[in-house]
């Protein structure tokens, strides 16, 4: 038995990262290693005997809200570099036997450079998944005013201060090129003995960026299929539905969706929540546009009963994806998927296969892609879920992640 010290931002269900960050415990756990969590304090956070070696919270929306000057330079300082967080994972790997280090979203509240030279004086070997970008661009998403970009490429990071990347603020965007350059000085990534990524696509962007490709791993997440079982389907009895589950914000080409559908003949299910919400209410609103319920947040359950019950699920991003869970899920539920054909999502929808594709952003393309599936018998639907869910399943299932994970486990002369 090993002991694996998983190091995220947060320990309690905040997103995509947290889905995966639960299935690699259940891996491992399933394996018969010992988990060991290392995130920062919060009051959502799951029940741990190790949370006292947590770090002290950094509330980004809070900050912005209250916009309190001797606490933004308080912030800036530790996510560009945590003496706290250093100081904790010292003081953790002191007091516990720890085999393998697996870190995930760590840049902006952790940090890289704070404990990644802390781990490697351990001599602890160290596995990084790769949920986003942020390695590779200030910005994480690859996204410029609202176009994707890549300026930033041979480490050019004050592109995104000239272009106001982040957020359209040059304060912003001086930030997360400021961290940017630390981390190219102080350059913590040449510890890290292999980056995980979840797809193809991220995978030939790292070694496209410059990143050594004997340290790039292609994995696909894994998934425990157990916990969609005994799900039950939400039924509308009225008229037939499909569904977007996600983060509504531009980028996530929601709005796009929302203009394809106008005029069909079908009820367009929103699930999340996020920064454009109150844009896109107020677009559907004054659009007049009746076939569109924007449902809020659901609890992970409620989810998947909407997806379950659903013609198919739309996935219509206009940045580069890595591989999103709503469409893994959907794919496991036997649901045929309709995506955009950028990142990775080509990857697992199989164009008239598993589903169909469509030029991200391209409100022609899409509507017509959706009146292609919503014409289709319901048998046709049926057998283009049925091929999703055998490949998915293929893809993300423990025998091929244990596999895999089991050749770079041997080469770093650890057991798994």
């Amino acid at each position: 038995m090993s002991k694996i010290l998983i190091v995220n931002w947060s320990w309690y269900p905040s997103g995509g990262d947290w889905t995966y960050v639960d299935n690699i415990c259940r891996f491992y756990e399933s394996k018969g290693h010992e988990v060991i969590p290392f995130a920062m304090k919060d009051d959502r956070n799951l029940d741990t005997p190790f949370s006292r070696y947590f770090v002290s919270n950094i509330d980004y929306k809070n900050l912005n809200k209250n916009k309190n000057p001797v606490g933004a330079v308080s912030v800036l300082k530790n996510s560009l570099y945590s003496g706290e967080a250093r100081r904790k994972i010292k003081q953790l790997l002191s007091e516990n036997k720890v085999d393998l280090v697996h870190l995930n979203n760590i840049h902006h509240y952790l940090t890289p450079a704070s404990i990644i030279p802390e781990i490697k004086k351990h001599n602890i070997p160290i596995l990084w998944t790769v949920h986003d970008y942020v390695i590779l661009c200030p910005n994480s998403i690859f996204i410029s005013n609202g176009k994707v970009c890549e300026k930033c490429k041979k480490e050019k990071y004050y592109q995104c201060v000239l272009n106001k990347c982040k957020k359209g603020s040059l304060l912003a965007s001086s930030v997360a090129a400021m961290e940017s350059y630390i981390n190219k000085w102080l350059d913590p990534y040449k510890d890290v003995d292999y980056f995980l990524c979840p797809s193809q696509f991220i995978a030939d962007k790292f070694i496209e960026f410059g990143h050594d490709e004997r340290k790039i791993v292609k994995l696909y997440n894994p998934f425990d299929v157990t916990t969609l079982e005994n799900i039950v389907p939400h039924k509308n009895e009225e008229k037939k539905y499909i569904v977007y589950v996600g983060n509504i914000l531009k980028l996530k080409g929601i709005f796009t969706l929302a203009e394809a559908v106008e005029g069909l003949d079908v009820e367009l299910y929103i699930i999340g929540d996020g920064e454009a919400m109150p844009a896109l209410q107020d677009f559907i609103e004054k659009s007049k546009m009746s076939n569109i319920r924007c449902l809020g947040r659901k609890v992970k359950q409620d989810t998947l009963s909407y997806v379950k019950g659903a013609e198919f699920v739309v996935v219509p991003s206009e940045c580069y994806e890595n591989l999103p869970y709503a469409l893994i899920e959907a794919s496991l539920l036997g649901k045929p998927v309709l995506g955009a054909r950028i990142g990775g999502i080509p990857e697992l929808v199989i164009d008239n296969e598993t589903g169909f594709l469509f030029e991200q952003g391209n409100k022609v393309d899409l509507t017509g892609k959706l009146k292609k599936m919503l014409s289709l018998p319901v048998e046709n639907l049926d057998s283009l879920g049925a091929n999703a869910r055998r490949r998915v399943a293929t893809l993300t299932s423990y025998k091929n992640f244990d596999a895999q994970l089991s050749e770079v486990f041997k080469s770093l002369n650890v057991s798994l």
